[in-house]
């Protein structure tokens, strides 16, 4: 006989990513599903009110179903859906979509570059494709600037200093020749004639676009508002809390979160101290001032912090096996951030590999002011955004071929507790593998830890305790970051309000499950199976993994 509650988990499951796919196909595209490749998403107003009958329709079903009926991966399945419907039917409640209309993170500025990396267009049917994506982007941006501009009517704009951020990288990208524009990447296999019609499609359709998207931007500076925290806006503290719990997964209140903060800055700058006074000075400021002065600290050109960032990508792979059962299928590759853009983004990130592997996961690192990138703090991010960190956790979960693709792959859908806390819990892992090189890149590991403590006191102090943006910058400079990367960091939480809570908040989670699962199993814990089991169940709701684990919720 059918399973009937597994029969009907499946069938939503399936229903559920497919009609994700239409309403977001730029999320097909990330993970190689062509089918949507065509066409961008709608941000009007009716399909924000479709896309919240989407997930209310999705969220009626999963309360028929009975989650003790299941299986570990169907039961999860569910999890994934309905963390990320309630998400979303909160965010659309809350249109933080109106925000989102004018940023410099993830917003219109950015659609090239991410259609660069993550679209081919090298077949004629995917050139067909690609150039049909193309010119759907003036109607396309001319919906998002309705929206913008309908937020600020109704007081729900974007701070000054985010506005100003992406009216320059417009410009930016205006500034470019389309032929040597991202916009050409995806068709760098394309025949010539091919090749042609993109080019007149970005000449043509896209930068006429993009400069009326400027121009709204300019009209809608002088609503853009002086502060700069979510809670000055209208219901402005329900959002931050919804931010909050959308981001961690967790019910947090922002005061305790910013607690956590202090406390466990407090914790690692002692850390760094002794490290210091290991190294022969009376405190880790000094210690790094007599290493800048040694010249080693300074990457000279581009080129050479790419090499440096590929030999520890390479290093930390060869080392993986004593600490992890199982590996991703394939090492991932390093590329500069491109420049246009480069002023914006922050000092590396990663972008996944399609399901069939034919896109490589890709480690991007930021070569621009290279003057003011320290390379004792490059270590410690390649070991976050590679190995073991992103491109482990993200890869080996996209392997999981017998599992649904919401499951595989939606892992988005339910904040970046996990993701971005398995990425600082791997910062710290890389210490017990032995890959840092010396005493000084120990310091960076810990600058690191404690850039994300100061993540959850600035986040907090921004957009719960009415900080300004200065005193959220010298918060940022006191965990070790230099004032670029803190005003790049700082401008990034304004315009993404609570996202940048996921990192400490999920690593502290992952810390208390290995304690926890060392206390029950006593001598027979290993490490290499722990690490193995929390992988397996990758992307989920902190408590969904804590409960797959057998550890008890957070109290």
């Amino acid at each position: 006989m059918t399973d009937q509650p597994a029969q009907r988990a499946t069938q939503l499951a399936e229903r559920f990513w497919n009609g994700l796919l239409e309403l977001e196909p730029l999320t097909g595209t990330y993970v190689g599903d062509e089918r949507f490749d065509d066409r961008l998403s709608d941000p009007s107003d009716q399909d924000q009110a479709e896309m919240a009958a989407f997930f209310e329709v999705a969220l009626a079903e999963l309360a028929t179903i009975d989650p003790a009926a299941l299986d570990s991966a169907l039961r999860t399945t569910l999890d994934v859906i309905e963390q990320g419907s309630r998400r979303a039917v909160n965010d659309i409640a809350h249109r933080v979509d109106r925000l989102h209309a004018v940023t410099h993170l993830f917003g219109p500025g950015n659609l090239l570059a991410t259609l660069a990396s993550i679209q081919r267009a090298d077949t004629p049917e995917r050139v067909d494709r690609y150039a049909a994506r193309l010119s759907a982007i003036p109607g396309w941006l001319e919906a998002v600037g309705t929206v913008a501009m309908d937020g600020a009517r109704l007081g729900q704009a974007a701070p000054t200093v985010v506005v100003d951020r992406s009216i320059g990288q417009v410009e930016r990208l205006l500034a470019m020749d389309p032929a040597a524009s991202p916009g050409m990447a995806p068709a760098s296999g394309a025949s010539a004639e091919g090749k042609d019609r993109v080019l007149s499609t970005l000449r043509e359709q896209v930068w006429p676009a993009y400069e009326r998207y400027l121009e709204l931007l300019r009209r809608y500076r002088p609503s853009a508002t002086e502060s700069i925290g979510m809670s000055f806006l209208p219901d402005g503290e329900a959002m931050y809390a919804s931010q909050i719990e959308a981001f961690t997964t967790l019910p947090l209140e922002a005061k305790e979160v910013h607690g956590v903060g202090l406390a466990e800055l407090a914790t690692i700058q002692e850390e760094r101290q002794a490290i210091a006074e290991g190294l022969g000075h009376p405190d880790v400021e000094s210690a790094l001032r007599e290493y800048e002065a040694t010249g080693r600290d300074r990457a000279a050109t581009r080129e050479l912090m790419v090499r440096l960032v590929e030999e520890q990508v390479r290093r930390s792979w060869e080392a993986a096996p004593a600490f992890f059962g199982r590996l991703p299928r394939a090492n991932c590759e390093v590329r500069p951030v491109e420049e246009f853009r480069e002023d914006d983004m922050p000092g590396a990130f990663y972008n996944p590999p399609t399901a069939d592997g034919s896109r490589p996961g890709v480690y991007y690192v930021n070569t621009g002011h290279l003057d003011q990138r320290p390379l004792h703090q490059t270590a410690t991010t390649s070991f976050h955004e590679a190995n073991p960190g992103h491109h482990f956790q993200i890869s080996i979960e996209m392997e999981f071929t017998d599992r649904l693709p919401v499951r595989r792959f939606g892992g988005f859908l339910v904040g970046d507790a996990f993701v971005e806390g398995w990425g600082l819990y791997s910062e710290r892992l890389a210490d017990e593998m032995g890959l840092f090189g010396n005493e000084y890149e120990r310091l960076g590991m810990l600058e690191a830890q404690a850039f994300r403590a100061g993540r959850l006191i600035v986040d907090t102090g921004i957009h719960a305790l009415g900080w300004d943006r200065e005193r959220a910058v010298r918060q940022m400079m006191d965990t070790g970051s230099t004032r670029a990367d803190s005003e790049i960091e700082v401008d990034r939480y304004i315009a993404w309000p609570g996202q940048a809570l996921a990192y400490m908040i999920g690593k502290l989670e992952i810390d208390r499950w290995r304690q926890a699962k060392g206390r029950q199993e006593g001598g027979a814990f290993s490490l290499r199976d722990f690490h193995d089991r929390v992988l397996a169940l990758g992307s989920l709701s902190l408590a969904s993994v804590a409960r797959e684990l057998g550890v008890p919720p957070r109290s």
